[in-house]
């Protein structure tokens, strides 16, 4: 997959994508994450069977920044207040600047709402990538889900 410079953009949430959102979700955290969490892990924090409604429900909510490679999703992020939630590639797109232009964009958002301090809990596969944009490790958490236990890592970036 190669992305064509200026093809790619972000947008706003739009509803024509709100079933591609967590099936990217669960793809992406099950084919790029599993070198870093178990199958068990991987399963408790995205379900195979995907409940449509409940994410529907969710997107109406925190109406994410959508990366759009010609039509096609190839990435999405939730922001509020100073959070930075539920960020995700692609799995084919990992490495293509995605990520990058996610962020990018939510740094650009952050300044414009005059915001000193972002933070996020990334997981153990999104670490270097934060880490990278100058995103500092506070604290390691540890998160029970379906009887399984999950790392993440709260980190922010000033």
């Amino acid at each position: 997959m190669v992305i064509e410079k200026n093809k790619m953009q972000i947008i706003n949430y739009n509803k024509n994508y709100s079933k591609q959102i967590p099936e990217l979700f669960t793809n992406s955290i099950h084919k790029t994450c599993n070198k870093d969490y178990t199958k068990e892990q991987l399963n408790a924090w995205a379900k195979l069977d995907i409940d449509y409604e409940a994410w529907e429900k969710r997107l109406d909510k925190t109406k994410p920044y959508l990366a759009i490679d010609g039509k096609k999703l190839v990435g999405f992020a939730e922001f509020y207040e100073d959070y930075i939630d539920c960020f995700y590639v692609h799995h084919e797109y990992q490495g293509k600047g995605v990520g990058k232009a996610l962020l990018l964009y939510i740094f650009k958002k952050a300044r414009q709402n005059e915001m000193k301090k972002l933070r996020v809990d990334a997981s153990i596969t999104a670490k270097s990538f934060f880490e990278k944009y100058g995103f500092k490790v506070v604290k390691k958490n540890i998160i029970k889900r379906d009887n399984q236990l999950l790392i993440n890592y709260l980190m922010t970036f000033n």
